[in-house]
């Protein structure tokens, strides 16, 4: 008996990578433009290491994460990257021995700090709507700019992050957000120059291509092989995962009979299940669970009960024959016989046919919420190419 088992094909990794970097070149005015991927988390718990090393060889020489340590990795893995930490940070010497590209969260900050960013590449992060870091008016982004200057500090990017670009209300909020920022470019450049301005996430991106005086993208999820929505959806972009697990059982439930925590399905009438080695222990979202699609032998079938090592599946459902307790055991031997599934039988969470995209859809979570919590210490891992 196999355990679950997560699959992470690396060469859908490097073929998204390549084919992102050549569609933003093909659509950007400026020369430099690229793509700066987004590796935080563990490349979204799918591994660094691996991501990165699949990103690279699809051409991509620029990586952002959130975590110090990560960047240290990248670095030691590349000496000719750009790597960006966008969370703020005050490990100077770290930052000027490893080359990284440091985040400038605020005038107070190169206030207090000047004296130690001499010789650090810096990007100046706009709050927008986020609000979680950054500067939040063009007069204080002004007196940045102009204190950097005055003390040789050298300031290279500008950038921040779209907090609605996923969303699509009524009230168009990633539209104002997103208009703001073009119009505070407008004025800033007209007085200062940045060899990187980048804001948009796999969603920004989707929904307008590269944006006006941005040189960079910043995307997490299409990297990936997911569509944050269906405004960029193609056949150049694959997924990048297969989770699946094992039929351990099979179990005949009665109408009325209970299986699972606190009778979580009681079948209406005589029924069929398969029970699978795969729960939220795994790292499956609850939310994935019940009443979603699982694929057992390209065949579509319904989660019916959820659990923290396992879920079941309702794969048939039966007749007794008559009242008769030795004819209605035979039928149930006949159609376990003739059904689909059996144990042993592979069950896909997530594939091809059913990518992460389609569960984000359905109110499941974003596509980073379901990969994020994935359990390397229970899944059974294997990369491929």
């Amino acid at each position: 008996m196999k355990g679950a088992k997560l699959t992470i094909n690396l060469s859908a990794l490097q073929s998204n990578a390549k084919y992102i970097l050549e569609d933003v070149k093909r659509t950007s005015t400026k020369k430099d433009s690229g793509v700066i991927a987004m590796v935080k988390n563990n490349a979204y718990n799918l591994g660094l290491a691996k991501v990165a090393d699949s990103f690279y060889k699809g051409g991509i020489r620029f990586f952002a994460t959130t975590s110090i340590r990560e960047c240290e990795a990248i670095r030691d893995r590349y000496s000719d990257v750009h790597i960006l930490c966008v969370n703020p940070n005050t490990e100077f010497d770290f930052m000027r021995e490893y080359g990284i590209t440091a985040t400038l969260p605020s005038f107070e900050y190169i206030q207090e700090n000047y004296e130690k960013m001499r010789d650090i590449s810096w990007h100046i992060e706009w709050a927008g709507y986020m609000r979680r870091s950054g500067c939040r008016s063009e007069a204080e982004l002004r007196n940045i700019l102009e204190f950097a200057k005055s003390k040789g500090i050298k300031i290279e990017g500008l950038w921040t992050h779209f907090s609605w670009a996923d969303t699509f209300d009524k009230e168009k909020n990633y539209e104002k957000e997103r208009d703001e920022w073009i119009a505070l470019l407008k004025n800033i450049t007209k007085d200062y120059s940045f060899n990187y301005i980048h804001s948009q996430n796999s969603a920004a991106f989707s929904r307008d291509g590269i944006l006006p005086n941005h040189t960079h993208i910043r995307p997490g999820i299409l990297l990936y092989g997911y569509y944050p929505h269906d405004r960029y959806e193609n056949d150049k972009i694959t997924p990048s995962i297969e989770l699946s697990g094992e039929v351990i059982s099979i179990i005949k439930l009665s109408a009325g009979e209970s299986i699972g925590y606190c009778s979580s399905f009681v079948p209406a009438e005589n029924t069929f299940v398969a029970v699978v080695n795969i729960g939220y222990g795994d790292g499956l979202l609850r939310k994935r669970g019940i009443g979603h699609d699982v694929i057992i032998n390209d065949k579509k079938y319904k989660l019916v009960s959820f659990m923290m090592s396992h879920t079941v599946v309702k794969i048939d459902e039966y007749v007794y024959m008559e009242d008769s307790f030795d004819a209605s055991e035979k039928i149930i031997r006949v159609n376990i016989e003739n059904s689909d599934v059996k144990v042993g039988d592979t069950v896909y969470y997530y594939n091809k046919e059913l990518p992460l995209h389609e569960f984000t859809k359905k109110g499941v979570g974003s596509c980073s919420e379901q990969m994020s919590p994935l359990n390397y210490s229970t899944l059974e891992v294997e990369y491929i190419r």
